[in-house]
């Protein structure tokens, strides 16, 4: 049957469409075809695309992706340098100069190997059982102090440290999933990274940093802006410890150099309001010739129990009020003012001659107004921390004289001691007439943890001096470590100071043992200090920030 014939029995209506079509060009109707096949071959195409497995994709393909994001974090950084950000420039550190820094860099070495071989991406090493040791589930150990291994050249050992951080490095991983402590997740791991990218330039340094401070951020959302004492790092979620709402001065006064320098390398000004707005309502409290009780409530922000000290849960709350003044290019009076207000109120309330060795120490207030002769071996930063205030305000000659009287004690503290390291706590005789000892050690305190506070004051006190005597006493100090804490691999903490014969190892090796103790030797060693007093600043965990103008 022909066209025409066929034709004559379609509907009228239908007949003129279809004369319509046949009369359209026939370029025309090949296009539309083209068109419509072309859409269904892609359709198809995307479908089969869309359920590929994820790990069926070649690794070009991964490798790609990844270099899209670092160049997409380049461009950022560049723009963002552009706008008024700070840049910090790459340093360089030289190997060891004299023997004894050798011999603490073998230290570092050693402790070192034994954390890679026997607890990798775990947080501390259990030395003598050789198994790793949990805590904040970040790897505390490689983060905290990766810029010790930076500063003595230790290469080999930075690159797996540095990828480790690169790779591994996670806020959103189980480990991670619990409460730990905000202020010392502060001061070791944001304090880590921070310091790591100023000495190394390293963008995934300052990545990091940011991704682990926007999560610390949370924790000064309470009403007086003072942080919580706990994080969940994975959840985002804040809290106060379950058995009190009240947190320690330390926790709540030692965040915000850290918070304010990420904000300088960041360029998110919401760190440096956190860390502005938290010490103003320290600044405001009602204190005591500049001292205030170690507890305080984030929620009310009142001080509560009545115990003054510079030791556990107030120290470095008075360390930071200097450092803050540094940090801010001296600009910030009130920092200074609460500073020296608290150093003068030390000297009325706290400092205390010893006999009959004529020792001065510091002890510590019970309920705002009873002396106590005790004294933690943190207090021992206190003599660095009033040397280098004195070292910007020289006609305050008091701050060095205590300064030097303090290193002394503290030193001491050591030297009594039959193994040659100091107690975690010392009591002092205060009564002329006594026949007590000048320094007693009770049972309960006789533990060295590796602290590293002592060893800090005499890398003050000799860069600000000259006088040797504070090598010739941090190497005394450490010969004593390496005799008494020195394990097959790592070191360990110890029992028992007083006894050489069995000092009872404590089965772990501190992050701060390797960040702070093990740094400030090699520091106290060199014939030049590497990290000028005016232009640099060390966190409370020995990690290294720049001074800023203003």
């Amino acid at each position: 049957m022909s066209s025409i014939s066929t034709i004559n029995f379609i509907p009228r209506q239908n007949r003129l469409r279809y004369i319509y079509w046949r009369q359209l060009h026939r370029q025309q109707r090949i296009f539309v075809i083209v068109i419509v096949l072309l859409l269904v071959f892609i359709y198809f195409g995307y479908r089969s695309h869309a359920t590929e497995p994820a790990n069926e994709q070649p690794h070009e393909y991964h490798r790609d992706e990844i270099n899209k994001d670092k160049e997409a974090w380049q461009r950022k950084q560049k723009e963002e340098s552009q706008a008024g950000k700070f840049k910090p420039q790459k340093q360089y550190f030289s190997n060891p100069t004299n023997e004894r820094q050798i011999a603490v860099r073998d230290a570092m070495r050693h402790a070192w190997k034994a954390y890679r071989t026997y607890a990798w991406g775990y947080d501390e090493l259990l030395p003598i059982s050789k198994t790793p040791s949990p805590w904040f589930g970040l790897g505390l150990t490689i983060v905290d102090s990766i810029d010790t291994l930076y500063i003595m050249n230790m290469t080999e050992e930075y690159k797996e440290a540095r990828e480790w951080i690169e790779k591994s490095f996670s806020c959103d991983s189980d480990s991670v999933d619990k409460f730990n402590s905000h202020f010392e997740i502060t001061i070791r791991v944001l304090g880590g990274l921070l310091s790591t990218y100023h000495l190394s330039a390293d963008d995934i340094f300052l990545q990091r940093a940011i991704e682990l401070g926007d999560r610390l951020f949370i924790n000064f959302n309470t009403p007086t802006r003072l942080p919580l004492a706990e994080i969940n790092i994975k959840r985002k979620a804040a809290s106060g410890y379950r058995w009190t709402s009240d947190s320690a001065l330390s926790e709540v006064g030692t965040v915000q150099i850290e918070m304010r320098d990420l904000s300088r390398v960041s360029g998110e000004k919401k760190y440096e309001d956190a860390a502005d707005k938290s010490a103003a309502v320290l600044h405001h409290q009602s204190k005591k010739d500049g001292l205030l009780p170690i507890f305080v409530s984030p929620l009310t922000g009142r001080s509560s129990g009545g115990v003054v000290s510079l030791g556990a849960r107030g120290d470095s709350y008075y360390e930071y009020l200097l450092k803050q003044w540094l940090q801010t290019g001296q600009q910030r009076s009130t920092f200074w003012d609460d500073w020296i207000e608290s150093m003068d109120g030390v000297r009325k309330h706290l400092w205390r001659l010893a006999y009959p060795d004529k020792l001065y120490f510091v002890g510590e207030l019970m309920s705002m107004s009873t002396f106590s002769p005790k004294m933690d071996h943190l207090v021992c930063f206190l003599a660095g921390n009033m040397a280098l205030g004195w070292s910007y305000k020289k006609d305050l000659t008091y701050l060095l004289d205590m300064a030097k009287d303090l290193t002394k004690t503290c030193y001491q503290t050591y030297a009594k001691q039959a193994t040659g390291l100091s107690p975690e706590i010392a009591y002092f005789n205060t009564d002329p007439q006594s026949n007590e000892p000048t320094i007693t050690v009770r049972d309960n305190d006789a533990h060295n943890l590796l602290r590293p506070e002592l060893i800090e004051s005499l890398y003050y006190m000799y860069f600000l001096t000259g006088d040797t005597i504070y090598q010739d006493w941090g190497w005394k100090i450490f010969q004593s470590f390496e005799k008494y804490t020195r394990q097959t691999d790592g070191y360990s903490s110890i029992n028992d100071v007083r006894n050489p014969d069995n000092v009872r190892p404590r089965d772990k090796m501190e992050s701060f043992f390797l960040a702070e103790t093990l740094k400030y030797l090699y520091l106290l060693f060199d014939k030049k200090n590497l990290f000028p007093f005016d232009q640099w600043l060390f966190n409370t965990e020995a990690h290294p920030l720049p001074i800023y103008k203003n």
